[in-house]
């Protein structure tokens, strides 16, 4: 199978190059001009550079291709609304429609719970409501599932859409594993109400699996999976487990919300005020996604696809903090 991988150089998207070549199938990588490449190193996978937000760029991409599973996007609780909408909404717009154009057998979204308002869900599937308008990345998504949902609707482009565990962790994750490590190191890492508030998880490679099983599922058209490893565990219980494996403290520090919240809202004020391009420590969305249960089950994909994670939580925790001292070693931390 022909498969095309956008952000094919990032956490998720480097774990899926992999996986894909190793079931035997052909990977092109879509990279964007100037980020990290070393992700793919040794990988046989065929790069190609191109600008999702940039239409141009993006038809020698998908030349020949069968299979598109469209990763690109900013990932990010912080930066303006704009950015947001240009990249993840408007950047899955031109894949989907060039997809469309080159006809493509399946085109894979990746999408984000955070569509989901952190409100408080213990039992969330696949048609709770999207619900999330506080935060642009979550509208960027919400944007984005709408405009590829309508192609495929409107114009028959076969889409499947997926969303992650809430808290997606594993090798090459220099975007959150890796800082929250650091922290949890120096001691520099706390709770919200005590980390009692459960969450939803994906280790990457049963992700990476369930993905590939929705891609090629004929079952899968025109429909959206939760890809979690459905385990429902406290931020704590997962932190903890965390500390163990990486030989420090566990965490002592917990702050309420309610008196958290109101002074991460002034300093993110503050910030926007000053025009700082960099996220403050805290920021509303982060405080906000561990304060309430926000658990979603993979039953869906379990009924309709026969989806079963392979690696356990233990065994995905040791091999994430393996990595992760791979990766201090290799950036100089001490």
């Amino acid at each position: 199978m022909n498969t095309l991988v956008t952000g094919a150089n990032g956490f998720i998207g480097s774990n899926l190059s992999q996986g894909l070549l190793e079931k035997g199938h052909r990977v092109r990588a879509l990279i964007l001009t100037g980020t990290d490449e070393s992700t793919l190193k040794d990988m046989d996978v065929q790069k190609v550079h191109g600008d999702i937000t940039e239409p141009s760029t993006l038809p020698q991409a998908l030349k020949g291709i069968e299979v598109v599973f469209h990763l690109a996007a900013l990932a990010s609780d912080w930066g303006p609304r704009r950015l947001f909408l240009n990249v993840n909404a408007g950047g899955s717009r031109n894949m989907a429609e060039i997809s469309l154009k080159c006809g493509v057998s399946r085109f894979v979204q990746m999408s984000s719970l955070a569509i989901h308002s952190f409100r408080g869900i213990s039992d969330g599937d696949e048609n709770t409501p999207r619900d999330c308008f506080k935060f642009p990345y979550a509208i960027s998504k919400i944007k984005a599932e709408d405009y590829v949902l309508a192609l495929s609707r409107d114009k028959g482009l076969p889409v499947t859409i997926i969303r992650p565990g809430v808290f997606p962790f594993g090798p090459n994750d220099m975007t959150s594993f890796y800082h929250v490590a650091r922290a949890m190191e120096k001691g520099q890492y706390g709770y919200i109400n005590g980390g009692r508030a459960t969450l939803c998880l994906s280790y990457v490679e049963n992700l990476v699996e369930g993905m590939i099983l929705a891609a090629t599922h004929p079952k899968g058209v025109g429909e959206t999976y939760v890809i979690s490893d459905d385990i429902r565990i406290t931020w704590r219980e997962l932190s903890e487990k965390f500390c163990s494996e990486l030989g420090c403290p566990r965490p002592r520090l917990s702050v309420p919300f309610p008196l958290i919240y109101p002074s991460v809202a002034l300093w993110e004020g503050t910030y926007r005020i000053l025009g700082t391009k960099n996220p403050p420590t805290l920021t509303r969305y982060r405080v906000s996604l561990v304060a309430r249960d926000f658990y979603f089950s993979s039953r869906k994909a379990k009924e309709e696809l026969g989806y079963q994670t392979k690696v356990t939580l233990e065994e995905g925790i040791r091999r994430t903090v393996s990595w992760y001292r791979r990766a201090k070693k290799e950036q100089g931390d001490s």
